[in-house]
C-alpha cells in the first residue's frame, strides 16, 4: 500500500533473473497450448478428408459385402496408428496445418524453454538446465521433420505396412526412420528421465518461503501433478504396443490414442512446469494477475483431464466399447430428414444425403470440416429459404471434386440411384425432380437434385416428427419454361423415357448415366450458342461468361415425363430451341 492506495506488481523487476524465467514460462504455455491444438485438429481434419472419407466408407462396403452386416466399426479400420501418420502427408491439409502450427511453436518452445529454466551455479547446471529447456523442442521439431508418409519413397510404405522389404531397401530407409523415432523418444523421455527426479527432489527438499500457506500448498501441488503427469505417461505407454483389441477393426484407432495421450501427458507436465515458475518465491501479483494465472491453470488441467485422463480410461475400457455403435452416430449424418427416412426404408442411406431446403443439418460431414466458415455457408440447401423443396446430394463419392452427377464414377452413380429408389419409395406424391447447373446451383459446387410433392406436407408427416417448409418455391420474373421433352426423347440416352419413369429407370443399374450426361451437355450447348451470339455481335469474347439452367422432370413416378428447361429469358440457346413451346418456368407442386 502507498497510503490508502492499493498497489498490485508483478514479478520483482529487481531480480533480472526470474523476470526472464516467468517471461519463458508463459512462452511455453503458449507454444505448447497451440501444439496441443495442432493434434487435436488434425484427426479432425484427417476424418473430413474427402480422400480418407472414401477409404474409410470403402473399408465399410467391403467388409459389408463380406459378411452382409452393416458394422460400422469398419469406419475405423483406415484409421493412422500414430499421429505421425495423420500428419506424415505435407501435401495434405492436415499435414501443412500441423506443420504451420506446430513447427514455429516448436520454436518459440525452445526459446521459452531456455528463458523459463535460466541459471545455475556451475557450468554442468547451465548445461543441465539447457538440456532441460531443449530436448522436447528440438525432438518436437525432429519428428515433424521426418514425415512419414511424403518424407520417403514406396519403400517406407510397404515398412509401415508390415511388409517385407530387401535388406539394402530397409537400411537405406532406416537412414532417416530412425530420426523419427530419436526425436519421439526426445520429445516424451525427459518428461520421466528428467522432470519427474526433478518434481520429486523439489517436493523431499521444500522449504518455507515464507509466501503463506495457500501459495505453498500450490507450488507442492503442482510438483505433485508434475508427478502425477509422468506416471500417467509410463502407465498410458504400453497401449502403444497393443497388437490386437477384441474388436481388429479399432486397432489402429486405439495406437493412435496411446500416443495421443502419452503426448497429452508430456505437454500437460509443461503446463504445470510454467505455473510452478509463475508462484517461485520471489513473485508477487495483483488480483488482476492472479485471474490469469488462475485462467491458465483451468486451462492446463481442463486439458489434464478432458484429453489426458478421460482417453486413459477410455484405453483401459477400450474392448469393452461397443464401437459399433459409437462409430454409427459419428460417422453418418445424424439430421432429422435422414433419421426419419434410414427408420422408413430400413437402410443406412449411406450414399444419399437429404434436407429440406434452408434446413442445415449440423452433423453432416462438410459442416464438421468446415472450421472456418459457418453451417450456413456450406451446408446441403443451405442458400435457399424454407422451400417446399427437399434437397438430396450423393455421399461418400469417390471423386471428392464431383460437382455435377456425371463426375461420378458408375459405381458411385448405382450406389446413389439405389438409395434414392428407397427415399422416392416414401414420398408417393414426388412430382418433380430439379437438377440445376451453373449460376443455378447457388454456388453449392456439389451434384445435387432437388424434389417438390404435391403433397409436401402430408409426406414430411408422415416420416416422422418433421416440421414442413411451407414457403412456395417461386421462379424470377425473368425466368422463362421451354418444353424440352421432344429434344430429350430424340436422343438414346434419353428415349427410356418414353416407356417408362425416372424412378423406375434408376433401378436399374447403369441405366441413367447416359441421361445424367445428357442434361449437362445441355450446358455445353447454350455456352456454344453464346460464343457464335457473341462472335456474331462483333464483340470479343474476353471470359466465358457463366452459364445457368435447371432441367425439371415433372411428373417423375409416371412414365413419359415431361422434360422442362428453365433458364433466364436472355439465356442464350442452342439453335432451333427459341421455338419450343413455352410452359411456366416451375410446377405448380413446388408453388
Amino acid at each position: 500500500h502507498i497510503g490508502s492506495q492499493l498497489v498490485f506488481r508483478g514479478p520483482k523487476m529487481d531480480n533480472p533473473q526470474l523476470t526472464v524465467q516467468c517471461v519463458g514460462a508463459l512462452v511455453v504455455f503458449g507454444a505448447a497450448r497451440v501444439c496441443h491444438q495442432a493434434f487435436v485438429k488434425s484427426i479432425e481434419v484427417w476424418y473430413s478428408s474427402p480422400a480418407n472419407r472414401h477409404l474409410y466408407f470403402k473399408a465399410f462396403k467391403e467388409q459389408y459385402q463380406q459378411t452382409g452386416k452393416a458394422d460400422f466399426s469398419a469406419f475405423m479400420k483406415t484409421h493412422p496408428e500414430t499421429i505421425s501418420q495423420t500428419f506424415g502427408d505435407e501435401a495434405t491439409s492436415e499435414g501443412q496445418m500441423v506443420k504451420a502450427m506446430v513447427q514455429p511453436s516448436a520454436i518459440l518452445m525452445a526459446i521459452g524453454g531456455i528463458m523459463m529454466r535460466c541459471g545455475g551455479n556451475s557450468m554442468w547446471g547451465y548445461v543441465f538446465h539447457a538440456f532441460r529447456g531443449l530436448m522436447t523442442p528440438f525432438g518436437l521439431l525432429m519428428v515433424l521433420q521426418t514425415p512419414v508418409v511424403s518424407g520417403a519413397g514406396a519403400g517406407n510404405k510397404e515398412i509401415r505396412e508390415g511388409k517385407k522389404v530387401s535388406n539394402i531397401e530397409l537400411l537405406y530407409q532406416l537412414n532417416w526412420v530412425i530420426l523419427h523415432f530419436v526425436g519421439f523418444a526426445a520429445f516424451l523421455g525427459p518428461a520421466v528421465i528428467i522432470e519427474l527426479p526433478v518434481a520429486v527432489y523439489e517436493l523431499l527438499t521444500h522449504e518455507g518461503s515464507g509466501s503463506g500457506f495457500h501459495v505453498e500448498a500450490a507450488r507442492m501441488g503442482l510438483a505433485g501433478m508434475r508427478i502425477i503427469c509422468a506416471v500417467l505417461l509410463v502407465i498410458s505407454a504400453p497401449f502403444l504396443a497393443r497388437d490386437s483389441t477384441k474388436n481388429p477393426n479399432s486397432l489402429g484407432a486405439l495406437k493412435w490414442r496411446a500416443e495421443f495421450t502419452v503426448g497429452e501427458f508430456g505437454a500437460c507436465q509443461m503446463y504445470f512446469n510454467a505455473l510452478s515458475v509463475w508462484i517461485q518465491p520471489g513473485t508477487s501479483y495483483g488480483w488482476a494477475d492472479s485471474v490469469l494465472l488462475a485462467l491458465l491453470a483451468l486451462e492446463a488441467f481442463r486439458i489434464f483431464f478432458a484429453h489426458g485422463v478421460f482417453w486413459l480410461v477410455t484405453m483401459m475400457k477400450w474392448d469393452s466399447i461397443d464401437w459399433a455403435n459409437v462409430m454409427k452416430y459419428e460417422i453418418p449424418a445424424q439430421g432429422p430428414l435422414m433419421k426419419a427416412l434410414r427408420q422408413k426404408t430400413g437402410n443406412e442411406l449411406i450414399h444419399l444425403h437429404a434436407v429440406q431446403a434452408g434446413v442445415p443439418d449440423f452433423t453432416e460431414s462438410i459442416v464438421k470440416a468446415s472450421t472456418y466458415l459457418p453451417a450456413s455457408s456450406v451446408a446441403t440447401g443451405c442458400k435457399y429459404d424454407k422451400l417446399r423443396l427437399l434437397v438430396f446430394k450423393p455421399d461418400n463419392y469417390e471423386n471428392f471434386k464431383a460437382m455435377d452427377f456425371p463426375d461420378l464414377s458408375d459405381m458411385d452413380l448405382d450406389h446413389w440411384n439405389g438409395d434414392f429408389t428407397r427415399v422416392l419409395a416414401t414420398l408417393p406424391t414426388t412430382d418433380t425432380l430439379f437438377f440445376p447447373f451453373g449460376t443455378y446451383k447457388l454456388d453449392m459446387m456439389i451434384p445435387m437434385v432437388l424434389v417438390s410433392m404435391t403433397d409436401y406436407s402430408g409426406d414430411i408427416t408422415k416420416l416422422g416428427e418433421l416440421t414442413a417448409n411451407s414457403l412456395p418455391a417461386k421462379a424470377s420474373t425473368e425466368d422463362v419454361g421451354y418444353d424440352i421433352t421432344s429434344k430429350v426423347l430424340s436422343d438414346p440416352r434419353g428415349a427410356f423415357l418414353a416407356q417408362q419413369s425416372f424412378s423406375e429407370a434408376i433401378q436399374a443399374k447403369g441405366k441413367t448415366a447416359g441421361f445424367y450426361k445428357l442434361i449437362s451437355e445441355i450446358g455445353d450447348l447454350i455456352d456454344k450458342a453464346a460464343a457464335a451470339k457473341a462472335g456474331d455481335a462483333g464483340a470479343p469474347l474476353l471470359s466465358k461468361t457463366p452459364q445457368g439452367y435447371e432441367i425439371q422432370l415433372r411428373g417423375a413416378l409416371k412414365a413419359s415425363p415431361k422434360v422442362v428447361l428453365r433458364a433466364h429469358q436472355t439465356q442464350s440457346l442452342p439453335a432451333g430451341w427459341e421455338s419450343l413451346p413455352k410452359v411456366d418456368p416451375m410446377p405448380s407442386s413446388a408453388t
